[in-house]
């Protein structure tokens, strides 16, 4: 391989050799063909389950089929009658174990999952509280049930769903129980409810939603031990 030393005469020569480089103090290194030059390596960068989502099919980076659509959710998941037997747990503990029972019941929560669980039961015993100051009746507090429940599991419909995606999907949502004027829409709640509950949702949920995030999807950390001792 030849070499050119370094000194002041030492110059680039490209037009010396044909499709060679010179250049001082290193080696002849071919220039690529046109062909070549068009290819592009690829690169993947570490972590490599970073690089393609495709390839990795482990939660919380499996990317989902389908995305719900905002609908009519009246009776779907909490009726009148579901209502009025958790209602009918009077005490604070039983109507907490009331909740968390229907929860798991009705699979919007695992029962061994502690940490999201107990974060529903808060969520739908503050509804419940929302609900009784302003004499809901239990057609409206088991939508607003629902429409909370729906929401969350809607959150954890995927692992980097956005925030301002939850938001409108929450919106929609009570756009269809307060317009009855469209086709997929009926007037469950009244405009001035509508606003309460949107303010109360965002104060509830959205404002806290990092937190939700770690309570639904846990935390995880990589601990690395260095085995020689410092100096």
């Amino acid at each position: 391989m030849e070499t050119v030393l370094h000194s002041k005469s030492s110059v680039v020569d490209t037009e010396s050799i044909c499709g060679k480089l010179k250049v001082a103090s290193a080696p002849i290194i071919p220039l690529p063909s046109s062909s070549e030059a068009t290819k592009l390596t690829i690169q993947i960068s570490a972590p490599s389950y970073l690089h393609s989502l495709k390839e990795n099919k482990a939660p919380p980076f499996k990317i989902p089929l389908h995305e719900a659509r905002p609908k009519l959710l009246i009776g779907t998941l909490v009726t009148e009658k579901d209502c009025i037997e958790i209602i009918a747990s009077a005490t604070e503990e039983s109507l907490k174990s009331a909740i968390g029972e229907f929860l798991v019941k009705k699979n919007v929560v695992p029962n061994y999952h502690l940490s999201e669980k107990n974060f529903l039961i808060s969520l739908i015993t503050e509804a419940i509280d929302y609900a009784a100051h302003r004499g809901f009746p239990p057609t409206k507090l088991a939508c607003l049930m629902t429409m909370y429940l729906y929401t969350h599991m809607h959150f954890k419909w995927y692992y980097w769903i956005s925030p301002m995606a939850v938001w409108q999907y929450f919106k929609e949502i009570m756009i269809r129980h307060t317009i009855t004027d469209s086709p997929d829409g009926q007037e469950i709640f009244e405009p001035e409810e509508c606003y309460d509950i949107l303010s109360h949702f965002h104060a509830m949920y959205m404002t806290n939603l990092p937190l939700v995030h770690l309570l639904t999807f846990g935390s995880y950390r990589l601990k690395l031990l260095w085995p020689f001792k410092s100096k």
